[in-house]
């Protein structure tokens, strides 16, 4: 049995926060329906594309069934509003209000369906002066702190190179609509849920904030370096990088012996943690002209089977050709086959299923207005008023 079926899930999201949680939601068993406006999600029109279809919208809307709705219409939001009463989840990323305003907000919700989970993510909060801004994942890794602990030392501003914001938003708000879902198994009671894309941003940023709380230093970028361990980084070899991490003195044994040179682990320089850190440059030196005589896939052939912890800096075409079980093979109608990321979490007896499709638009309207009680010739007459 999938580990959530029997749950029927609103995505009522767009891009990337709202429509990650119930990507999961999804791929764990519950029915998800996508609720679009006529002519589609606005993602569908980011590329690159194949067969038509947008490979930003085929990665985050997989196992879902589509249904367009127009809100602006009081049809539209009378079969919102049926379908939410027989829904345990809501998804969405608007604006604050915006929902309200359409009249399918949670006050609205709530009343036709008290054990509704109505979760939620916004920019800059629910409340206070920043409520109403426009939100997107660089300018909340901008005005999170994010941008200013990114990038090469002394460079410029570099933003991360994923949508780090919107996928931790969203996994937040998956974390508190699957503690609101244990809730009402106790309760009865649905609940509304919010995730800020400020706030997460600065969970993100928990070292540097926790840095600066202890010494009032504001944190800069730190390129491939950890700013608090060592040797923790890119290494030259012959041929390019490898990174190294070692995250206590027992490992960094375990690297000096494995590179030949155990008297490393008695120098009075790099004995502990926190004279590698004051002598990291010295320690740089030292190890990049050993780690220089061989190519990085040679040292990783060597240094990896005698535990030490290192690895080349792979792009994505060697990560899906080194690492095939992190991905999962997704054959669309139309794009045909692309392999897209698998699900980071195993069930011990749960089936997970990753690798369902994105739906077109509106594919299955008529089957879910169907299953609502609608009759056919209601369903057609929807469709005719362009309240569907």
């Amino acid at each position: 049995m999938k580990i959530l079926e029997g749950l029927r899930v609103i995505d009522a999201g767009q891009f990337n926060a709202g429509p990650i949680a119930s990507l999961y939601l999804a791929g764990y068993g519950a029915d998800v329906v996508k609720v679009e406006r006529p002519g589609g999600e606005d993602s569908r029109a980011i590329g690159p594309f194949r067969g038509g279809e947008s490979s930003y919208f085929m990665s985050l809307n997989r196992g879902k069934r589509s249904i367009t709705v127009n809100l602006k219409s009081s049809g539209g939001v009378g079969v919102f509003k049926r379908l939410a009463r027989g829904t345990d989840i809501l998804i969405e990323n608007y604006m604050p209000g915006v929902m309200d305003r359409l009249g399918v907000g949670w006050e609205a919700l709530h009343a036709e369906n008290p054990r509704l989970i109505y979760g939620a993510v916004s920019g800059f909060g629910t409340e206070g002066a920043g409520s109403a801004r426009p939100a997107f994942d660089s300018l909340l890794q901008a005005a999170g702190g994010l941008i200013s602990v990114t990038g090469p030392v002394g460079g410029p501003p570099v933003r991360v190179g994923v949508s780090i914001v919107d996928i931790t938003s969203g996994l937040f708000l998956l974390s508190g609509i699957l503690s609101a879902l244990w809730r009402r198994e106790r309760t009865g009671e649905g609940c509304r849920v919010d995730a800020s894309m400020l706030a997460s941003t600065v969970n993100i940023l928990e070292n540097p904030v926790a840095r600066h709380s202890f010494t009032g230093d504001v944190p800069v970028p730190e390129g491939l370096s950890h700013p608090v361990v060592s040797p923790f980084s890119g290494y030259r070899t012959r041929d390019g990088l490898i990174f190294v991490a070692i995250s206590n003195t027992k490992r960094y044994r375990v690297l000096v012996e494995a590179l030949g040179r155990a008297d490393l682990a008695a120098d009075p320089r790099f004995a502990e943690n926190r004279e590698r850190v004051e002598n990291d440059g010295a320690l740089r030196e030292v190890l990049e002209d050993i780690l220089k005589e061989r190519t990085t896939a040679e040292w990783e052939a060597f240094l990896i089977p005698k535990g030490v912890t290192v690895s080349a800096i792979n792009d994505v075409a060697q990560v899906k050709e080194r690492f095939p079980e992190a991905f999962v093979e997704v054959d669309h109608p139309a794009a045909g086959p692309a392999l897209l990321p698998g699900s980071p979490v195993v069930f011990g007896d749960g089936e997970l299923d990753f690798s369902r499709p994105a739906p077109s638009v509106g594919q299955h309207t008529g089957e879910i207005l169907a299953e609502l009680g609608y009759p056919p010739g209601e369903i057609e007459e929807l469709g005719e008023s362009g309240a569907v």
